[in-house]
């Protein structure tokens, strides 16, 4: 995918919202992902206890004997030399943090989600009906451009087809060419100023067809 598309010259916060599009989308698996680990304990048992710090230690060994501080790391695979009471009493504190840590990275997303969530509507430039309305709008769009282009694509696989098969030149077909690919993939944001609801819509409203196009294939064959 050509980067310009996603963020052309001079757009600078179109490019910071494609931006921050992605990594919100990027990071949505991972937090989860430690989220779970977190409430779960395990990863967090094995990598805290296996630390070799004495910040570590003196947290979890205070006030107990030498030995806690040698079988530390020993703990949460059940192999350590401690009593059954001190082993879990230390499995406990390391599970209590762990889940502890996992609530407050699901809480920091959950706000992180609330308030951009809020920020992006209360900055946006539409109403509510009005985005109501453009979201109908690209899912039928969608919709409709994976119909069309299924047809299409059925279309001119027959015509090729039929053409080699039957040994002679293709009838033209009207097809869209490089250029209209290229600005119909471009990055597009809404504007109070033009009333289109996605890059396709203002791409047929804005350009001048001619009243007759010639076929993709017959240009590319003409420019080679």
């Amino acid at each position: 995918l050509n980067p310009m598309k996603l963020c052309p010259r001079g757009n600078c916060l179109g490019c910071s919202r494609v931006l921050m599009s992605i990594i919100s989308g990027a990071c949505v698996a991972p937090v989860m992902w430690l989220s779970v680990a977190r409430l779960n304990g395990t990863f967090y048992e094995c990598a805290i206890s296996g630390l070799d710090d004495n910040l570590v230690v003196n947290l979890f060994c205070k006030n107990k004997t030498m030995n806690c501080r040698e079988e530390l790391a020993r703990v949460p695979c059940d192999r350590s030399k401690l009593s059954s009471d001190e082993r879990m009493e230390l499995l406990l504190m390391l599970r209590a943090q762990s889940q502890i840590l996992g609530w407050t990275i699901i809480i920091v997303s959950a706000v992180v989600g609330l308030v951009g969530t809020c920020f992006k509507n209360c900055r946006s430039r539409v109403s509510y009906l009005q985005l109501t309305f453009w979201k109908r709008y690209m899912e039928k769009e969608n919709e409709r451009f994976d119909a069309l282009s299924v047809e299409y694509a059925n279309k001119l696989a027959e015509r090729n087809l039929k053409s080699f098969f039957e040994n002679n030149k293709p009838a033209p077909m009207p097809f869209p060419n490089h250029k209209a690919w290229e600005e119909i993939s471009a990055y597009y944001t809404f504007s109070s100023r033009e009333q289109y609801y996605s890059i396709l819509q203002r791409y047929v409203e804005t350009s001048d067809f001619p009243p007759e196009r010639k076929p993709i294939l017959e240009c590319e064959t003409a420019t080679t």
